[in-house]
């Protein structure tokens, strides 16, 4: 018995923290541009520089986005982020057989691949990243992997 009660015991304290609340997160918004216009439907994920998980958003008609973490949540946790940036998508079939197609990258290495982007989530604050990118520089191609 005192076995079955230290067991439950364990299995109590290892099941806190592992709720659908998952870790802390601070909400993240802001807006993209490039060369002074809003960049739409681009994906922006800021990746941590150390440990966490990576989250992302698509921006809107305006540059708007607002970071998804997981599990339907917002925000980031808060610490330390590469910012990558890109415009581009994989074409993606249709449920009547259609394709629609992708879009190619128009958001040069600087801030996708080999990003110079970076931000700092704090617990408690405004968590605001506005980015204003310009065109210049060399841009990823296809066969790169954008």
């Amino acid at each position: 018995m005192r076995n079955l009660i230290s067991l439950c015991g364990i299995v109590a304290i290892s099941a806190m923290g592992c709720g659908p609340s998952g870790p802390d997160i601070e909400g993240v918004h802001g807006k993209v541009t490039m060369n002074g216009q809003p960049l739409r439907n681009a994906s922006i994920v800021f990746m941590p520089v150390e440990s966490g998980r990576p989250a992302g958003a698509r921006t809107d008609e305006e540059g708007m986005y607002v970071l998804n973490f997981s599990g339907g949540r917002q925000g980031a946790q808060a610490g330390e982020y590469k910012v990558r940036i890109s415009t581009a998508s994989d074409p993606m079939a249709q449920e009547d057989g259609s394709t629609t197609p992708g879009s190619p990258e128009t958001v040069p290495l600087k801030y996708g691949a080999q990003t110079t982007l970076t931000a700092t989530v704090v617990e408690g604050g405004d968590n605001e990243f506005n980015f204003d990118i310009t065109s210049e520089g060399p841009v990823a191609q296809a066969e790169d992997g954008y």
